[in-house]
């Protein structure tokens, strides 16, 4: 009963959230207008743009409403999700971009049921005529940026969580020299096939003890996916990083929570071109991001939220530690 529950709960996490088999997106074909709205660390705007015959939409966070010395760029890729005001919330980014500085983009992926999806390889879009390519969408919205607000196009970095995971190791195995860095939070690769293009650093951020994905790996239906420590391997393996990691911390839980909660941060490095990958191995987490928030809908299936790391913290730190040598050239990959 426990393993049928699990294995539900990654259906309905990864693939429908409704009975649709089509996937859609904003109705009509013309764009919207823009949207903007204030907030209390800075200016969101919405935009749609046409990509390959769809109406396609990204949310873009600025720290102050007029900008104009060049930024780094976040682009924060969803998981599974109802909106992208509900990964907003869990990112737990904009208060860290109001502080530093930072534009955070959100790319909305395509409507698959009631889910928001991404074509992240072998997950996870089953069924759907014509998927999207969502690397050339990925790569056009930062373009868009680009038009519109000063950006340091060498301080570009990406991000995603669960299926935004996946579809972020896509964007760092087809297209690393537009990216400084990449981290991953609560989801392996799902490529069909891995091979980089160039060596990128990464931090990867998973839990033991995940419901959905454990780092450990479980082949779940519909979509059997790698473990997060194969994922790691393999990128260790691919930028000839040194065979064993440096254990550089070891976080423990605060008073009130589980004695047995822990965060452990293993590097590798240095690697090829000067890359390096960085593991945060958990304990305790749930299917979640370390010091965001977890809707409560979730809490009961994916686990409560968790704060031994704050992942969004340590993913910037780890960021600006890497920036691209040259703007690439558009179209690159």
């Amino acid at each position: 009963m426990k393993l049928r529950l699990k294995c539900l709960i990654a259906a309905a996490l990864f693939v429908l959230g409704g009975l649709a088999l089509s996937a859609t997106g904003p109705s009509g074909n013309a764009p919207l207008p823009e949207v903007v709205t204030e907030a209390a660390d800075g200016v969101h705007h919405a935009y749609t743009l046409t990509h390959q015959g769809r109406l396609r939409r990204y949310e873009v966070h600025l720290p102050n409403p007029h900008p104009t010395q060049a930024m780094p760029v976040i682009v924060a890729i969803h998981g599974a999700t109802l909106s992208l005001d509900i990964y907003r919330k869990v990112a737990n980014l904009e208060s860290l971009a109001a502080l530093e500085g930072i534009i955070v983009v959100y790319p909305e992926g395509t409507r698959l049921g009631n889910v928001l999806l991404w074509n992240a390889g072998a997950c996870c879009l089953p069924g759907v005529r014509d998927q999207p390519d969502d690397v050339a969408f990925i790569l056009r919205v930062i373009k868009d940026v680009e038009r519109r607000f000063p950006v340091d196009r060498t301080r570009v970095y990406a991000v995603g969580m669960s299926n935004g995971a996946m579809m972020t190791y896509r964007l760092a195995t087809e297209a690393p020299t537009q990216f400084a860095a990449v981290a991953t939070v609560a989801g392996p690769m799902a490529l069909r096939q891995f091979h980089p293009r160039a060596p990128i650093s990464i931090m990867h951020i998973q839990s033991k003890d995940d419901p959905i994905l454990p780092f450990a790996g479980r082949r779940l239906p519909p979509i059997p996916l790698p473990s997060g420590q194969k994922t790691v391997q393999r990128w260790v393996d691919y930028a000839d990083c040194p065979e064993q990691p440096v254990i550089e911390a070891v976080r423990h839980a605060s008073a009130e929570q589980p004695a047995r909660w822990q965060a452990t941060r293993k590097h590798w490095g240095p690697c090829a071109d000067n890359t390096e990958i960085v593991l945060w191995e958990l304990e305790g987490a749930g299917h979640v991001w370390p010091g965001g928030y977890q809707p409560p809908h979730l809490q009961r299936l994916a686990g409560g939220e968790y704060h031994v790391i704050d992942a969004s913290r340590e993913i910037w730190q780890f960021f600006e530690r890497h920036q691209l040598s040259a703007i690439p050239a558009q179209g690159a990959s």
